[in-house]
């Protein structure tokens, strides 16, 4: 078992990439709103990746899950998240710093997702984490192409200044999409089980 929050606080440096591989049937909301976000925005600059609005779902399936007083302390992290909002979809928490349209062309999508980060990497002084959420969505209606825009997307950007977080739903990911992410990350982490979850430390650097 990994306490993936230690991970935060003795591992993973700017410059790493921490892939999460998780079940269909494990709540991952839980996960990302209830212990990586509290975990890392109290001392760092947040900032997710939306696609799809899927983090939008998931935001509002732990909400419904706090007491009030939760939510009211919640919500003070939340206001420190920046989004950029990607396709279609709502984000209704943190401050929305760009909207750009899914596009599978390599070029179109670098341009658009280079210009969102560049003002918000550029000017911070505070410990950067991009969260990517619905990220599998994007690959599997994308398949060959949204694996091969992705690649090239990262090979481009100064990805040394930031830590990246990719959450994967390892269900509805073919096996070499899968080994790709798996090849570009520092860390991976792969939770498993039916009733009762496993998290293991499937890689590290």
């Amino acid at each position: 078992m990994v306490p993936i929050r230690e991970l935060f606080q003795k591992d993973v440096q700017m410059g790493d990439v921490l892939l999460i591989e998780y079940p269909s049937n494990y709540p991952i909301e839980d996960l990302v709103w209830g212990e990586i976000i509290p975990e890392i925005a109290e001392s760092s600059l947040v900032l997710i990746d939306d696609f799809f609005g899927v983090g939008d779902l998931m935001f509002r399936n732990y909400v419904r899950k706090l007491s009030p007083s939760e939510y009211k302390r919640f919500f003070k992290i939340v206001k420190k998240i920046k989004v950029v909002k990607i396709g279609p979809g709502r984000a209704s928490y943190g401050e929305i710093i760009n909207e750009i349209p899914v596009s599978y062309d390599t070029h179109d999508f670098l341009n658009n997702y280079y210009m969102s980060i560049n003002k918000v990497a550029k000017t911070q002084t505070k410990p950067l984490y991009f969260i990517s959420i619905g990220i599998s969505e994007y690959l599997y209606f994308g398949k060959e192409k949204a694996l091969q825009t992705l690649l090239i997307t990262r090979s481009y950007l100064p990805i040394e200044d930031w830590a990246s977080i990719y959450l994967i739903n390892k269900d509805m990911l073919g096996k070499e999409a899968v080994a790709l992410l798996e090849e570009l990350a520092s860390w991976v982490v792969d939770i498993s089980g039916e009733e009762e979850f496993k998290v293991n430390l499937k890689k590290k650097i």
